[in-house]
Parts: C-alpha cells; sequence; structure tokens
C-alpha cells in the first residue's frame, strides 16, 4: 500500500519535513541567487507530485498552494515564485497535464532563456577584460564560465558581500575554473570597482524602471554611473513583475550575523535586498535580449 506522504496530517509541516528535507533547507536559504531557488523548489515539486500522483485534483491545488505559501512568506521579495504558481495553477486547472508535466515544461523552457542571457551576457566580456560582480548570481556565473570557455582571458572583481559572503563562494567557484580572481572586502568598493570595464549583476525581481538584488547594489549602481562603466543586469523573464515590491517587512535577517552577543542599546539592521533604479550606462539582458538604458 502507497504511503501517503500528504501535507494535510498534523502537524502539516513536520510530516512534509520528515519526507521532504530539502524543503526546509530551502526555506532557510541565505546564500543561494533566486534562479538556483527555483531550480531546487522546481526538483522538489517533481518529486512531491510524481510520489503522490494519487492525489484528487482537488488535493493537488491545496498541496500547490500550501507549497506556494511557505516558499514566498520565506522568500518574499523573490519574484521567480509567484510567476511559477501563476503558471502550474492556470495550466493545471484546464485539465491537461499533470503537475510533473508542467514543471518540466517550465524548466526547459527556463534553460533555455537563461542559456540565451549567459550566451549574450559573455558577448560582452573581450580579451583582458575587467569585470566587476557582486553577490552570487548564478546566471552571471554561467555567463562568466562561457566567456571562459571560449578561451577569453579576464579577471573578475568583487567584495565579499557580507554577512553572507556570497561573493567569497563566487570566488571559490570561479578559482576552480582558473578565472582569477580580485577578492576585496566590502568597504574597498570603490577600489575594486574603479578600473573595470563593466560590471555583472544579477536580480530577483525586474520591473520597467528598475530592480531587487542584495543590499549593496544600489552602491554598485552608484560608482558605474559615475566611472562611466556599463551595469548589465542579468535575467530571465520569470523575474519580470508590474510594478516593485510592496511590502518589505520580512526583509529582516538574523542579528546574529551581524553580532554574535545581544547587548542592550545596540539594534542590529541585517537588510538583505534592496531596490534600485536603472541607470546609464548598461541595460538588462532579458531572454538573451540586451535591452540598453
Amino acid at each position: 500500500m502507497k504511503k501517503n506522504r500528504g501535507l494535510f496530517t498534523f502537524p502539516a509541516r513536520r510530516v512534509l519535513m520528515k519526507y521532504y528535507p530539502e524543503f526546509e533547507t530551502l526555506l532557510l536559504e541565505q546564500e543561494a541567487g533566486a534562479t538556483t531557488l527555483l531550480l531546487k523548489f522546481l526538483n522538489i515539486l517533481t518529486r512531491y507530485f510524481t510520489e503522490n500522483s494519487d492525489f484528487s485534483r482537488e488535493e493537488q491545488v491545496k498541496k500547490i498552494q500550501f507549497f506556494y505559501e511557505k516558499v514566498t512568506e520565506a522568500h518574499p521579495l523573490m519574484a521567480i515564485f509567484p510567476n511559477l504558481y501563476k503558471v502550474i495553477m492556470d495550466t493545471f486547472q484546464k485539465g491537461e497535464q499533470t503537475v510533473p508535466e508542467i514543471i518540466e515544461i517550465f524548466r526547459e523552457a527556463l534553460n533555455e532563456k537563461i542559456d540565451k542571457t549567459a550566451e549574450t551576457a559573455s558577448s560582452l566580456i573581450k580579451d583582458g577584460a575587467r569585470v566587476f560582480s557582486f553577490s552570487h548570481s548564478s546566471i552571471v556565473r554561467k555567463s562568466l564560465v562561457r566567456a571562459m570557455q571560449k578561451d577569453i582571458t579576464f579577471t573578475v572583481h568583487t567584495t565579499e558581500c557580507r554577512p553572507v559572503n556570497e561573493a567569497v563562494n563566487l570566488a571559490k567557484f570561479l578559482a576552480r575554473y582558473e578565472i582569477e580572481v580580485m577578492l576585496y572586502t566590502d568597504s574597498a568598493m570603490e577600489k575594486a570597482i574603479e578600473n573595470c570595464d563593466l560590471a555583472m549583476v544579477g536580480t530577483d525581481w525586474y520591473w520597467k524602471e528598475g530592480f531587487v538584488n542584495k543590499i549593496g547594489t544600489g552602491l554598485v549602481s552608484r560608482l558605474c554611473r559615475e566611472k562611466k562603466i556599463p551595469l548589465y543586469i542579468l535575467t530571465d523573464s520569470s523575474k519580470k513583475m508590474s510594478s516593485p515590491p510592496k511590502d518589505w517587512s520580512k526583509d529582516n535577517h538574523p542579528a546574529s550575523l551581524i553580532l554574535a552577543e545581544s547587548i542592550p542599546n545596540i539594534t542590529v539592521f541585517n537588510p538583505y535586498f534592496e531596490s534600485i533604479a536603472f541607470t546609464k550606462p548598461g541595460g538588462i539582458i532579458i531572454n538573451g535580449e540586451l535591452n540598453r538604458f
């Protein structure tokens, strides 16, 4: 007899995490970029709805809603999750495809869009270029590796991205591909960026006038504007929204990452994201298409 691993036996979350601990890990993840989280989420959904294919359509809709509520509660400033939810619900309710089939089609289209963006972005990197990046965007990482695979010689300049140190992990990753990295402290960002030829960052959410990314990207944008260094935002259309985020109240991460002990009269602020306006020079690459500002 098939064991029911549904979400609505009590307590729901405990049952889910017993059989799908990778979902709990995803909810707690702070270092990975939006695309990496999305791909992990797609794997979790595929496994869950494959193993529970005997659920009624009504039950499956409830499960989809449960997953969506949990992941958006954990990552409220990532546009990929509401966009994915809409695709799954709209398609599933037509009754022609299973959830795993919908996800596989979505995944294939997503990978194709990312690949096109990486190809366009890599073509902007010329021999001898100094490329500044910030945080640890998987689409930026893919673009840099793509340029290396074309036998283009270049260096990457970045800063730590405290307190989670995403760019330290980016530097380690690139070093394994024998890409030379200049790693600076965050406070030395101006020095890190001043002699660069271009800058590349990812995004978690974009709209007509701007985008959301790791806190500190606003400073990157201002420095690029002042020094006339083109800043390129690399993305795919899964992160497109009609307007900027309205609720930033949950963008408050553990104070212990900044100050281990609790001390009276010290209030720690640890925001993770910020909103940045599009500014010249540079542009945004969406599904491989470069839109200059």
